[in-house]
């Protein structure tokens, strides 16, 4: 698991390494996760919808049904990098990220998801795709509050670099 906040050197650089050390050969989609209405939560799917606008193509949020899409992708030809993106309780401070791949994602979860992350790991797994998760710590899961500052900008620093990605592997 990569963490990447209060560490030295510049975040933004440390997260798109970090990405880029993850990402295999062909295309980047974004699989965002998360409940709008509990402010941080939604973080996924605000990064997802972010990027949505210029690649439809390759980014999906829950409203979209991302189960029907992990299998669409599954079954495409030649190989591909998946990032699902949910915000998840790190024990650190709010904005902080971890990318966490494949092999370290928990087999048995307990989610709010309609199916959990690891299944749909599994799948794109035995179709021969790359997939992690990057994981968001939400400073507040307030019911119809704001997303807060620090999950704001995560948000906004996320986008731009997975737009970045996106840009050189699309």
């Amino acid at each position: 698991m990569h963490k990447l906040r209060h560490t030295p050197g510049d975040p933004e650089e440390g997260l798109r390494a970090a990405l880029e050390g993850v990402a295999g050969p062909g295309p980047v989609y974004v699989l965002g996760l998360g409940y709008v209405d509990k402010a941080d939560d939604g973080a996924g799917v605000l990064v997802a919808e972010t990027l949505k606008k210029t690649f439809p193509r390759f980014s999906y949020s829950e409203h979209d049904g991302v189960e029907g899409t992990v299998l669409d992708i599954s079954e495409r030809d030649g190989p591909a990098t998946v990032f699902f993106v949910d915000a998840t309780e790190l024990h650190e401070a709010p904005g902080t990220v971890a990318v966490v791949p494949r092999d370290m994602i928990n087999d048995r979860e307990i989610t709010t998801h309609r199916v959990a992350v690891a299944l749909m790991a599994a799948i794109l797994e035995r179709s021969g795709k790359t997939s992690a998760v990057i994981c968001i710590q939400p400073g507040t899961l307030e019911f119809r509050a704001g997303t807060s500052g620090q999950v704001s900008s995560t948000i906004e620093t996320l986008s731009r670099v997975l737009h970045h990605l996106m840009l050189k592997q699309n």
